[in-house]
């Protein structure tokens, strides 16, 4: 059965892009995913969307604590993430403030079951799902790309696996997340869902110069 964006009630914020591009569409955590593209293979810089996965914020002075009373792991720093049993990404960018994204299918469930579980008293529930979109950015040529469009060193060196910076990507806010477990460099990368079309055109318009282009969540390698 072929799936189309239109026919369901959550999709992508760029997904007019990836319908023109040709993706294929695959049913994933009650939203329409984009999963492949037609090229016949994958490009060694890829651009996926990852704005229809789950993705929880979870915000309050009892934030660090609760989500470790939940099983999770909870970096010990600001700006640090951590991977999570399930394959989640936990992100903690403050003292009272954390991130809890999927990156990849099987860890959807945990992160729904997860913000379904949040009751208040001192953490709170932040819609980061509605409000950020989410890409991933996965090459050799990872690093050099973003250096075009932002002032950190992101150099494995300076900004290892787990590291983030909330920062200006393409001159919009943007929090960058070196992602762990893959055998090139690669960033999730969040910004404001306003400009989740300007953010999606001018990361491909960076990539050209390096023969990238947009990946699907089941070509992610």
């Amino acid at each position: 059965m072929t799936i189309m964006p239109e026919s369901y009630h959550r999709r992508s914020f760029v997904y007019p892009r990836l319908v023109a591009a040709g993706a294929e569409f695959g049913d994933i955590a009650d939203a329409a995913v984009a999963t492949a593209f037609p090229a016949a293979a994958a490009p060694a810089l890829g651009l996926a969307d990852l704005s229809p996965l789950p993705r929880t914020g979870i915000k309050g002075p009892r934030a660090i604590a609760w989500l470790g009373e939940q099983g999770w792991p909870v970096p010990q720093a600001n700006n640090a993430a951590e991977l999570a049993d399930s394959g989640n990404l936990v992100l903690r960018l403050g003292d009272r403030e954390l991130v809890v994204a999927a990156t990849a299918e099987p860890g959807c469930n945990a992160v729904l079951e997860l913000e379904a579980s949040i009751a208040g008293g001192g953490a709170w529930h932040v819609p980061r799902r509605d409000s950020n979109c989410a890409f991933l950015l996965r090459g050799p040529d990872a690093v050099d790309c973003l250096a075009k469009l932002c002032g950190v060193d992101l150099r494995t060196e300076h900004f290892p696996p787990g590291s983030i910076a909330q920062t200006s990507v393409a001159r919009i806010n943007a929090i960058v997340c070196r992602d762990f477990g893959h055998e090139v460099p690669t960033f999730l990368l969040l910004a404001d869902c306003t400009s989740a079309i300007w953010f999606w055109d001018t990361l491909l318009d960076a990539m050209n110069e390096f023969d990238g282009g947009p990946l699907g969540l089941r070509e992610i390698g």
